[in-house]
């Protein structure tokens, strides 16, 4: 069975093909327009998603923290495991950036596949060591010595150019407003205007109303050496 190439570009193709297609095959396609919500922080909702088409925001609200945008993400990307295994309400929040095609597993489907397949779990536990990884190099991105350093880790991990699965592609339009850009960075939006209006005057991206372009990402990486 063909399997839409975009959700393989990520966890799930990394993993035997057998599994692969049996999964797809026991997931409903969704069809999300911009703005929609996948689901919000505390809802009851144990599935798990997969991006074949389109990019979508991702929101956190730890410890006292508001909530704030804090990833984009676009094909390949599967997300919700946590609440997939454990069975609590959402930690986190995401909605669809552009129109979204998703394929949605229920954990009560997996739990009939998961007999067939005796490492079935184990690669449910790949995909949450992977954004382990992720979440562990953001963190990292902020320790960087200079606010435009920050700033450029944040612009490529947003783009799908830094952190990202290897196989999964980057995305040119970033749908995020310069604040919110900014309090990613962990930076004001007085001190981030300036970095950003130098690297567009670089023809390293290109400010676009509620979004940035990345034009250049070969040039943005060179910064952080």
């Amino acid at each position: 069975m063909a399997i839409n190439a975009n959700l393989l570009a990520g966890w799930l193709g990394d993993l035997p093909q057998g599994f692969a297609e049996s999964f797809v095959a026991i997931g409903q396609w969704i069809q999300m327009d911009r703005g929609q919500m996948v689901y919000g922080i505390g809802a009851d909702d144990t599935s798990l998603y997969g991006i074949a088409n389109g990019t979508a925001r991702m929101h956190m609200a730890m410890n006292e923290h508001e909530q704030r945008l804090s990833h984009v993400i676009g094909p390949g990307f599967w997300f919700g495991e946590n609440e997939f295994v454990s069975g609590v309400s959402r930690m986190l929040e995401f909605e669809a950036a552009t129109d979204l095609l998703l394929l949605q597993v229920t954990h009560n489907d997996f739990q009939k596949l998961a007999p067939e397949f005796p490492d079935a779990w184990k690669w449910i536990a790949l995909l949450a060591g992977q954004h382990l990884i992720t979440a562990i190099g953001a963190a990292d991105d902020l320790m960087l010595p200079t606010a435009e350093k920050r700033l450029v880790a944040v612009l490529l991990r947003f783009s799908g150019n830094r952190l990202g699965h290897p196989q999964s592609p980057p995305f040119e339009n970033i749908p995020v407003t310069q604040h919110e850009l900014a309090v990613a960075a962990n930076l004001s939006r007085a001190s981030a205007g300036p970095i950003l209006r130098m690297l567009e005057k670089e023809a390293e991206i290109l400010i676009e109303y509620g979004a940035l372009a990345i034009r250049d990402a070969r040039a943005l990486a060179a910064r952080l050496l």
